[in-house]
């Protein structure tokens, strides 16, 4: 029994030697052979939030490495390549690792393709892996906080979790905490995809106090965002990290060494966007939220010679990238430009973010009368939840006069009706007919026609010859006395002290002259536009070249903010020169 005893020791010992030896040939193959393999730190990922995946080639040195499509995962960290060797009874092994930080783009399951590198001239890949994408919630929770405990801890906070596309809304950052700290920096912020945003400066920090979950917190707001969403869909706020100096007690060892620094994390949010309610009024400006507006206008009696300035100025807390200058409608008889804008301006109140415009429409009168002019705009208010119009019916009535250069058309003027006849005078009817007859009246008016050609005819040959004139459309062109009234408007203006005032009127004075001398329309009153036309009708290449060098000038002077106090005087002469060389252009050269 003993021997028994003694061989089965033996056998065990010499099998456990031998599978000991055979390790110590088997473990070094299986540590130096090739793999490539890819590993995440998470399986489950919430929207907004990032994770870290790495592709890992082991007993090899790989090159040309070619990472899969992040189609589905936008890109914030990487690639990070770490190389290394390790050594195994003398024998050496090469490992390199390459790693990315990703966040996902939306909800779902997704799968990650492989990764590619050419090792010895062969290509290796990595196998497929398969991420889950989850939907945060969407109101902010300060009963699980993301922080290291629940005595100090960061959310990230909505004003509304629904807004509709446009509409201003409030993100921000909040800090709760018990301990004392020293010091927060925001390390990182959204990127806030599919939204407007625009940081705040002006909010409330003062330290308040919230009672959560039966613990006492003082509360302080870190920071503040206005974002507009810019399409109707479920939009996602990623996290904001913030670095705390967290202080230790004075009786612990590393109260000396100062403040511990501790890294905070907010959760992800979504906000539900709602579409505009169809259909959309036909002067809907794209504004959405609260607007409002004075309308002013620079006279109400006026000739046709003259031009009309009128002057919106509105404000509101909706996106101003969206929102478009109102259209007017004016009545029949008068004639609009584009507007420009003279100021601009986006501020806090405080509350919330303010745009503010002023614009400033030019009206030319075409015939006299008298005018209601009535601009209206529509914005979209989502605290009533529909379309609300504002209309400027305080305006006075606009009367025109005929101005000296106002020559009606002749083709407007009414013909007066031709009278009746009596159906008792039947016979009188018939002699009155054959006396109003044009055959009678040729007959008697032939023989005088006669004797008038011979006349002219005998009388042509006693005179020289003298070159026939083209025949000319009639030009309505204002006198030069009508146009050096209207440049002596302007020059009151040189020793203002006001150069924006008087390069204003100026241009009014020649978009209004060039208006009525060559019947430009206000969209074709461009300087290409001017030089192209006045080319065609002859006008001289140095006239034109004045007239644009004047526009150009009042154009840097009203629209470039440029003040151009200097070139006022110089300027107004070279307008006049322009007018008065254009009025001495010949007739025919100013006929298009």
């Amino acid at each position: 029994m003993n021997c028994n005893l003694l061989s089965l020791i033996r056998t065990f010992t010499n099998t456990r030697r031998w599978r000991a030896i055979g390790l110590l040939f088997v473990v070094p193959n299986l540590l130096f052979a090739q793999t490539f393999e890819v590993k995440s730190n998470s399986k489950e990922v919430v929207l907004g939030s990032s994770f870290e995946i790495a592709f890992s080639l082991k007993g090899a040195r790989g090159e040309r490495f070619k990472a899969p499509e992040f189609s589905d995962f936008k890109i914030v960290g990487g690639p990070n390549e770490m190389r290394g060797v390790v050594i195994i009874n003398g024998r050496s092994s090469s490992h390199q690792t390459w790693s990315y930080e990703l966040e996902p783009r939306r909800t779902g399951t997704f799968t990650i393709g492989p990764a590619n590198v050419v090792v010895d001239g062969k290509t290796l890949a990595t196998p497929t892996l398969t991420v889950k994408v989850v939907s945060p919630k969407s109101k902010p929770s300060v009963n699980l906080p993301p922080g290291i405990s629940d005595n100090l801890f960061i959310v990230g906070e909505l004003d509304r979790n629904e807004a509709y596309t446009g509409q201003q809304i409030t993100w921000r950052i909040k800090l709760y905490t018990q301990l004392s700290l020293e010091g927060a920096d925001i390390i990182e912020l959204p990127d806030f995809e599919g939204f407007y945003s625009k940081e705040k400066r002006r909010f409330d920090t003062r330290v308040t106090y919230q009672t959560v979950n039966g613990k006492k917190y003082a509360v302080k707001t870190l920071h503040e965002e206005a974002i507009f969403p810019q399409k109707s869909e479920d939009l996602f706020i990623g996290v904001a990290r913030v670095r705390v100096g967290v202080e230790e007690p004075p009786s612990s060892f590393r109260s000396f060494l100062g403040p511990k620094p501790v890294i905070l994390q907010t959760q992800p949010l979504t906000l539900t966007v709602k579409a505009l309610p169809d259909p959309w009024p036909d002067n809907f400006t794209g504004g959405v939220g609260q607007y409002n507006w004075q309308v002013d206008i620079d006279r109400d009696t006026l000739s046709t010679d003259d031009a009309i300035t009128l002057t919106i100025a509105l404000r509101g807390n909706g996106d101003s990238k969206r929102f478009a200058a109102p259209k007017l409608a004016l009545p029949e008889g008068l004639e609009g430009f584009e507007p420009r804008i003279t100021e601009e301006e986006v501020y806090e109140n405080g509350e919330e973010l303010v745009h503010s415009k002023v614009l400033e429409y030019v009206i030319l009168p075409k015939e006299p009368g008298e005018y209601s002019i009535v601009p209206s705009l529509t914005y979209f208010d989502p605290d009533s939840n529909r379309f609300v119009e504002l209309k400027a019916d305080h305006l006075p009535t606009v009367k025109i006069s005929a101005g000296k250069n106002y020559h009606p058309d002749q083709a407007d003027i009414d013909t007066p009706p031709l009278p009746t006849t009596s159906p008792g005078v039947e016979v009188w009817e018939k002699v009155s007919e054959w006396l109003h007859s044009p055959i009678l009246w040729s007959l008697l008016a032939l023989p005088i026609s006669l004797f008038g050609i011979f006349y002219l005819l005998k009388k042509q040959k006693n005179k020289p010859a003298k070159p026939i004139s083209p025949s000319e459309p009639p030009i309505n062109r204002p006198s030069a006395k009508a146009i050096r009234e209207r440049f002596l408007r302007v020059a009151p203006l040189l020793h203002s002290g006001q150069p924006r005032a008087f390069y204003d009127e100026l241009f009014k004075v020649l978009q209004s002259y060039l208006a009525a001398r060559f019947q430009f329309t206000p969209a074709q009153m461009t300087q290409e536009n001017i030089r192209i036309a006045l080319t065609e009708r002859g006008v001289p290449a140095g006239t034109i070249q004045n007239l644009l060098v004047v526009w150009q000038t009042c154009e840097q002077a009203l629209f470039a903010g440029q003040s151009l106090s200097a070139q006022m005087e110089s300027t107004w002469r070279a307008a006049e020169s322009v007018v008065q060389d254009l009025e001495r252009t010949p007739r025919h050269q100013r006929s298009s």
